[in-house]
């Protein structure tokens, strides 16, 4: 956290020992942390019911009970409020209760200073990242207008709200989009908002089906149309009667499927392969591209004549890095829905939201479900992320007029500039005690910084 976030950071310690609760109140207040004092359950539980403290610091034997029961009713009121719990060497096993009832971690008294301020720190930014998640989640119910769909974005809203209107119309339906972006969703979306939802949703995949067998898996054949044709078989057109046929990457059907495709939709009507008598339907057609159809017209390799009967209504899906708004929602949403309890920090916020996304949401999910099942920790940080979505980092040019103690002096600042000034989490990232941290810096004359 940086120093302006240490500043708001808000702590309830529960210690009735006077002099020993001066002393943490004293260190943690030099510190820009506002620390609340309690010596009693009772007035512990009074100052959480009213809540606004990222960190419970407690005690575990009180007078009139034990600090677990403050811990429980943080659990069970579901506050955003994290706890570490302070024990003697008798109390092991009372605070390994602790930590299976949730508590963030237990320390023993008395405590280093240095190590219960890192602790409180850590913990405090779990806290604030498990409010922004439940804030999130509010804002996730109010922005999914569709199920299924995530978004804030004011193109995006346009184009489910065309869902909406469209859904009960009898008109073909042109959904246009990169791959990634959800075509297919809005496509179900339409089926399932119409008065043909009890009927078949047929999803066909135009660019996934072999050109020889197109025909025959779109309109069916007859016994003996063709070697192998050892019995009727029923085309995808006719199985989908009443319902919704979604044709996606229309645009990569060839002319003569075009042909047959533009009768289909302007009759209902089609023969099968090596048949002679019509087959009537009744279905609806939604169908989509990731090409521009307009320019595929005026090169001559999309029919003109179909391009107007498929676009009865078009909607427009825009790319992931034109509404990069959504990728915290979005991004939030797939971790709750793989149910992993994982959180996103700032700092990984901040490189999901920059990055491009030319896979849109379907590589976002992607990226999101391999940080939670990877990282090793509850929340994920940004090294945490793939290297691809990470910003490149230009190589440092190794320098080699430097003595080795400047070099080592130059080394701590970068790593004290990565952890924006924080002395325990520098120590921590160097692999040292934060007091040998402190005492380089004092050799070297330069004035610790505040953690």
């Amino acid at each position: 956290m940086s120093d302006a976030q240490l500043e708001r950071v808000s702590v309830l310690l529960l210690e009735d020992d006077a002099s020993f609760g001066a002393v943490v109140e004293d260190e943690l207040g030099r510190r820009g942390i506002l620390v609340a004092r309690e010596s009693t359950v009772k007035g512990a539980l009074d100052r959480i019911e009213d809540g606004g403290f990222d960190v419970a610091l407690l005690d575990l034997e009180l007078p009139d009970g034990s600090g677990l029961d403050v811990l429980r009713e943080i659990t069970e009121a579901g506050l955003p409020t994290e706890a570490l719990v302070l024990t003697g060497h008798a109390q092991v096993e009372t605070a390994l209760q602790a930590m299976r009832l949730g508590a963030y971690d237990y320390l023993s008294k008395p405590p280093r200073l240095e190590e219960l301020h890192v602790q409180v720190v850590k913990a405090a930014e779990k806290a604030r990242l498990r409010a922004e998640n439940v804030a999130m989640r509010r804002q996730l119910r109010r922005h999914e207008p569709l199920q299924g769909f995530v978004t804030q974005d004011a193109a995006m809203k346009q184009g489910l709200a065309t869902v909406e209107r469209a859904a009960g119309s009898v008109l073909p339906v042109l959904i246009q989009g990169e791959t990634g972006t959800g075509k297919e969703l809005i496509a179900r979306a339409l089926h399932e908002q119409s008065p043909r939802r009890p009927f078949p949703f047929v999803p066909i995949n135009c660019a996934a089906l072999p050109e020889a067998l197109i025909e025959s898996e779109l309109f069916g054949h007859e016994r003996g149309a063709f070697t192998g044709a050892v019995e009727r078989k029923t085309g995808l057109f006719e199985v989908a009667t009443r319902g919704t046929v979604f044709l996606d990457e229309i645009g990569e059907l060839g002319q003569l499927l075009q042909a047959r495709l533009l009768r289909v939709i302007e009759t209902q009507e089609f023969f099968r392969v090596g048949g002679t008598k019509p087959v009537h339907v009744d279905v609806r057609v939604v169908s989509a591209t990731n090409r521009d159809l307009r320019a595929e017209v005026e090169a001559a390799r999309f029919r003109e004549d179909l391009y107007y009967r498929l676009n009865g209504v078009t909607i427009r899906l825009p790319p992931l890095r034109e509404r990069r708004g959504d990728v915290p929602l979005l991004a939030r949403h797939f971790l709750d829905r793989a149910g992993a309890g994982r959180m996103l920090d700032a700092g990984a916020l901040e490189v999901l939201t920059r990055y491009d996304w030319p896979g849109n949401v379907r590589e976002l999910e992607m990226v999101v479900l391999r940080a939670a099942l990877l990282s090793p920790e509850t929340v994920i940080r940004s090294e945490d992320l793939p290297l691809e979505v990470r910003p490149r980092v230009t190589p440092r040019v190794l320098r080699t007029d430097l003595t080795l103690e400047q070099m080592e002096r130059e080394y701590v600042h970068a790593v004290f500039e990565k952890n924006r000034g924080h002395r325990g989490r520098t120590a921590e990232a160097l692999g040292i005690d934060p007091k040998t941290l402190y005492n380089k810096l004092r050799a070297w004359g330069d004035a610790p910084p505040e953690a």
